[in-house]
């Protein structure tokens, strides 16, 4: 279940021992641009970039109770691929008080004091926690857009705390706010990329015929929350162990920063989960 305190939307699933998250609306921040305002988390878009910092600050004090911060937080450009990164202490502040690191689309750690983040404006943010053989938690955050969600980013992601030490039986995952089968219509383009990428059989199954345009060109509608649920759940996580977000971003443009319905002239949405710093396993934290 997700609820909401206005400034930030969290997942009942992911409400665990030593881990925080959490995913950004509009509201709370200090943007004052059109586009951007309230809370936008993207350097790049209108915004002065100290003006990106202080709004990081505030989702990332937000989303831990005052324990992290913006210099916590770790982003990179994302170019809409599969590729994820394991992150380490050293991290922290890129692409917000330090230059971006190497350019991706997802974030492991299994590092107390470590945020990643990662910006969405329609695409599916993805926030994994699970925890290792004596407890120690490991987290996750993704970015898919139709590439990353048809080609299995989330599998990639899963695959990566595995190699960390997560027992894949404890991964949990929340796919937040995103645009979504009511609005997401695409063409016969995508749905040839997503063949290429996956298979004829998954290409059809998430890629929806949905209407015939006036010029008699076949539309359809990508289904993104089902391409990730696809690879969560091929990759080992629970169908009851992953949440996902009532919300459509396209729908909801007051609420959410919206790609396509603004036409690009917007700001971006923020999606992080860390470990808290100073947590540690004992008999009274597992």
């Amino acid at each position: 279940m997700f609820t909401g305190n206005g400034i930030i939307l969290q997942s009942s699933l992911l409400d665990l021992p030593g881990i925080c998250h959490g995913f950004s609306t509009r509201f709370g921040g200090v943007s004052t641009h059109p586009y951007t305002r309230e809370m936008n988390l993207a350097m790049g878009r209108e915004d002065e970039d100290d003006t990106v910092r202080r709004n990081g600050e505030i989702f990332a004090s937000a989303l831990s109770g005052g324990a992290l911060h913006m210099e916590n937080l770790v982003s990179a450009s994302q170019v809409h691929g599969t590729d994820v990164r394991v992150l380490s202490s050293e991290n922290c502040g890129e692409g917000f008080s330090v230059p971006a690191g190497e350019d991706c689309d997802g974030f492991v750690t299994d590092v107390p004091g470590v945020l990643p983040i990662i910006r969405i404006a329609d695409c599916t943010p993805v926030l994994l926690a699970g925890r290792k053989a004596d407890g120690a938690p490991v987290v996750g955050a993704v970015h898919a857009g139709w590439k990353g969600s048809g080609g299995g980013i989330v599998r990639a992601a899963v695959e990566k705390m595995t190699a960390l030490g997560a027992l894949t039986e404890s991964i949990r995952a929340a796919i937040g706010p995103h645009i979504g089968t009511c609005c997401y219509e695409v063409g016969a383009d995508l749905l040839e990329s997503v063949t290429k990428m996956a298979g004829e059989a998954f290409a059809h199954a998430y890629c929806i015929p949905r209407r015939i345009d006036e010029n008699g060109v076949q539309k359809y509608t990508a289904d993104l929350t089902g391409m990730n649920l696809h690879w969560l759940m091929t990759a080992g996580v629970k169908r009851e162990q992953i949440d996902v977000s009532p919300h459509c971003t396209m729908c909801d443009p007051v609420t959410f920063h919206s790609h396509r319905f603004t036409g690009g002239k917007r700001g971006a949405l923020g999606a992080a989960v860390g470990i808290l710093p100073g947590y540690a396993v004992s008999p009274t934290n597992p």
